[in-house]
């Protein structure tokens, strides 16, 4: 095999970084044609051997799901497909780029083993926020994931690079880009490090909640406090999106500016805290969203003898439905913008990747949805808050930084 591929280049992609952009968490692939151009062919792509099959990926979870729920696993070790093609691939690859999801479990714990088994040099996508590796539980999986042969990286764009920099090595076989890794590690131990910033004293065991209208920068405010200042991030739309890619009928209904039912979030959120440390602060993107959700959230903080800080972000609606038609977010950062250049052109001015829209910021019907939803039922939740004596409003029509000062005197007090 070896003799065959000799100075060829493989590339095996392990997590949500699949060959059709659409039925993955990947808005956006950037891996194909930059590969392609650096001569470097991807294998064992999970869609081709389904198609080869004559099967789709949205027809094959269920079909395998309901044999394996009946316990029929005879027929389930025959018609499963992905197993053998995959750890073949592995085995053959040159390199391996993996996404783990903050799970990390099924398939890519296996090509993981895989993968350090045989030595194949791992390329690992951790994220913009280091969550898909930070926020594992699995001590397993981290020192898999951060061992030998590996580096780590928080985006695609940095992988590309990386492979694009060093193209010379990779050409050189596994051998060779084994080698560079080690004498990177050997210089630099702590190259997979990613330090994380350690909250203040002040700030133990504080709940905070960032409410606004859509495009008040609520996401960006809540991200800093996350890289800035250490805190647990929670976002309800973060995690209904990434549920939509595995759930085609919720995807659709939020792409209509509809609602995803309560009993999502609120478990969302339950999993969420109860992963936490008692004096651990964190910070919830965007929810509650309605005056039961509200109610309800308070009540389950007293359990754990929390009282949250609630901070709304008040922008002009003009501004708000200005912001919704021109938000693009960034597949590789994760950044957001507002910006008609930044719209026209697709392209991430930070990092270089995709950018791109969210359906329900397309329609026109969607956009007057959220905004009759925000009069009625938000804005109920921060009169609940108000009441509570635990609400205060900041101007959001400023500038990122000039609002996060804010944010934090108003923590600190």
């Amino acid at each position: 095999m070896y003799t065959r591929d000799q100075g060829k280049i493989f590339c095996y992609r392990s997590g949500p970084i699949e060959r059709y952009p659409a039925d993955s968490f990947q808005k956006h692939n950037i891996f194909d044609k930059a590969f392609e151009e650096l001569g470097v062919t991807i294998i064992g792509d999970t869609f081709e051997i389904l198609r080869s099959h004559g099967i789709s990926q949205e027809a094959y979870g269920p079909m395998l799901k309901l044999l394996r729920n009946q316990g029929r696993f005879y027929e389930y070790c025959n018609e499963e497909l992905l197993l053998v093609p995959s750890l073949r691939s592995v085995r053959r690859a040159t390199f391996i780029v993996i996404k783990p999801s903050r799970e990390a479990s099924g398939g890519t714990t296996s090509e993981t083993v895989q993968a350090r088994l045989r030595g194949v040099p791992m390329l690992v996508i951790i994220g913009a926020h280091g969550e898909n590796l930070c926020a594992n539980d699995s001590t397993f999986m981290i020192r898999m994931l951060t061992d030998r042969f590996v580096l780590v990286f928080d985006t695609e764009k940095d992988v590309i690079d990386f492979v694009r920099k060093h193209i010379r090595v990779f050409r050189q076989g596994r051998a060779a880009v084994r080698k560079l890794i080690s004498d990177m590690k050997r210089a630099n131990p702590y190259i997979n490090d990613r330090p994380r910033p350690l909250y203040d004293a002040c700030f133990n065991g504080k709940t905070v909640i960032i409410l606004g209208m859509p495009g008040a920068g609520k996401s960006d405010q809540t991200r800093m406090l996350q890289d800035r200042v250490g805190f647990a991030y929670f976002g309800s739309g973060y995690e209904l999106r990434r549920l939509g890619t595995k759930m085609p009928p919720l995807r659709k209904r939020l792409g209509r500016g509809k609602l995803a039912p309560e009993m999502l979030i609120n478990k969302f959120f339950a999993d969420h805290i109860l992963r936490l440390e008692p004096f651990e602060p964190i910070v919830i993107d965007g929810s509650p969203k309605k005056l039961g959700e509200a109610k309800l959230l308070v009540d389950f903080l007293e359990y754990f003898e929390r009282i949250p800080e609630v901070i709304v972000l008040d922008i002009p609606e003009e501004a708000a439905r200005r912001r919704m038609t021109l938000r693009r977010n960034c597949s590789a950062c994760e950044k957001s913008f507002a910006d008609e250049a930044v719209k026209e052109s697709g392209i991430c001015p930070l990092c270089g990747g995709a950018v791109s829209g969210r359906p329900e910021n397309e329609s026109r019907v969607a956009i007057e949805e959220i905004f009759s939803w925000y009069h009625t039922h938000v804005e109920a939740a921060i009169k609940f808050f108000e009441e509570q004596g635990v609400v205060t409003h900041i101007n959001g029509e400023r500038g990122k930084e000039e609002v996060f000062g804010d944010i934090l005197s108003v923590l600190r007090k």
